[in-house]
């Protein structure tokens, strides 16, 4: 649509060039003549088109829950527009190159069809700023909208509630897409080391649905003779999105005051998701909640968690034997996670001689691969009683799997009360967005425990 308006904004300034410079004669030129016919006889296609356009998209999005893709204009498809407010978000800074990547690979994905109508109504600008005017009077917020901003409101709501078919939850107002934390903790701003060095999926549905393979067997086969049976054993994982929530208070003189009140909201509600799932992710029970790698590397056993050569001591023998442990297959892409206390411990191991056995934890390596810290994994403690103590993991965490859903909504809250019931001054939101977490294949990870009896 925007290069049909630009398209006949051209052809009126041409016209208007046109009739400026024959305004003294008493008729026309015949090649000005003809070019005045084919002005007016494009603009006015034009302008009839522009009509028919808008007419469509109405009833296109009140029918957001269609399956056929739409098209908002001649040759111009919802994936196209979505495109465009992505580039505009990035130039605007509303939004990261990386999370911007993120939603273009949804569009290409399964569920494309679901993906592009949420990118469609949840990145429209006009969403974004009635739900600006919303955040800042939740009551009244509404009555300022412009009819642009109202038809955008009606649409992502549609949308909304198409994406939570079969869902309890089904109130509150969608998440515009730059401000979806889901979005934004997916890419390299993330601060959470679990999310940085596993495997991060979008999803648009109720659950991730992968697969995994333990691997192909390629063979040599002579002229003439048959192929050998190589064919895999698939599984078919399935990981579950879980409710998460996060409240979010700010003052009646932040709403004043607060020029970019809507960038502030968005690193908070980050911020709030990225403490929850640092937890989650590592020691996470699974049940209402993402299972951490932890739960599931102790409930696999050996011979996916090691011992220590000598109990409750880490020795420089029981490193090289836990990266000894994973199968050749994931060396390649493998990393180590431990806790800072851990790590420092690993430190300081020296050889009979007094030289330091790993120096290149000084550099975040140990034995040529990656060191990351990560606190929620425990320390070892030789004066705590600590049965399951996973105090090193070393794999390819490619095999962990973060789950994100995308489409979070809120529920504004106009005042805030204190204990007497009289308000503080405050308004709030609540955030509710859907996160899993799982191993898809355990045999890519191994951990050792340092079991202790104070």
């Amino acid at each position: 649509m925007a290069e049909a308006d630009d398209r006949r904004e051209e052809l009126r300034e041409e016209l208007a060039e046109l009739v400026a410079e024959n305004e003294d004669r008493n008729e026309l030129e015949p090649d000005a003549e003809a070019r005045f016919t084919e002005l007016t006889e494009g603009i006015e296609y034009l302008d009839a088109q522009h009509e028919k356009r808008s007419k469509m998209i109405g009833l296109l999005d009140r029918g957001a829950h269609d399956d056929a893709p739409t098209r908002t204009s001649r040759g111009t498809t919802d994936r196209d527009v979505v495109l465009r407010n992505l580039e505009s978000d990035v130039k605007a800074k509303h939004l990261s190159a990386d999370a911007a990547t993120g939603v273009e690979a949804l569009l290409r994905g399964e569920d494309s069809t679901t993906a592009t109508r949420w990118a469609r109504a949840a990145g429209d600008p006009a969403y974004r700023s009635a739900f600006a005017k919303m955040l800042a009077d939740p009551s009244r917020g509404h009555l300022e909208w412009t009819a642009a901003e109202s038809d955008a409101y009606r649409s992502a709501q549609a949308v909304q509630r198409a994406m939570n078919e079969g869902v309890n939850s089904q109130g509150g107002s969608l998440v515009p897409l730059s401000l979806d934390p889901n979005i934004g903790i997916t890419s390299d701003g993330s601060n959470n080391p679990i999310r940085q060095i596993a495997r991060n999926v979008t999803i648009t549905g109720q659950a991730w649905r992968g697969i995994t393979s333990a691997g192909v067997t390629a063979s040599w086969v002579p002229e003439a003779q048959e192929l050998p049976d190589s064919s895999p054993t698939l599984a078919a994982p399935v990981i579950p999105v879980f409710k998460a929530t996060t409240f979010i208070p700010y003052s009646w003189e932040v709403e004043q005051d607060g020029v970019d009140l809507l960038s502030q909201l968005q690193t908070l509600m980050a911020d709030g998701l990225e403490q929850l799932t640092n937890t989650a992710f590592t020691t996470g029970t699974g049940v209402n909640q993402p299972r951490g790698v932890v739960t599931a590397l102790a409930s696999a056993g050996a011979p996916y968690v090691l011992t220590p050569g000598t109990v409750e001591t880490l020795s420089a023998a029981d490193i090289f034997k836990l990266q000894s442990a994973l199968p050749p297959r994931f060396q390649p892409n493998a990393q180590w996670a431990g806790n800072l206390g851990t790590i420092n411990l690993a430190r300081q191991l020296e050889t009979a001689n007094g030289s330091r056995v790993f120096p290149e934890l000084a550099d975040g390596r140990l034995l040529s691969r990656k060191v990351n810290e990560v606190s929620n994994l425990d320390g070892f403690n030789a004066a705590v009683t600590d049965a399951s103590n996973l105090a090193l993991i070393y794999g390819d965490w490619s095999n962990y799997v973060c789950v994100n859903r995308v489409g979070a909504s809120v529920e504004f809250i106009q005042n805030l009360t204190g204990p007497n019931g009289r308000p503080t001054g405050q308004r709030g939101i609540v955030l509710y967005t859907r996160i899993g977490g799982d191993v898809v294949n355990i045999n890519g990870l191994r951990a050792l425990n340092i079991a202790t009896t104070a």
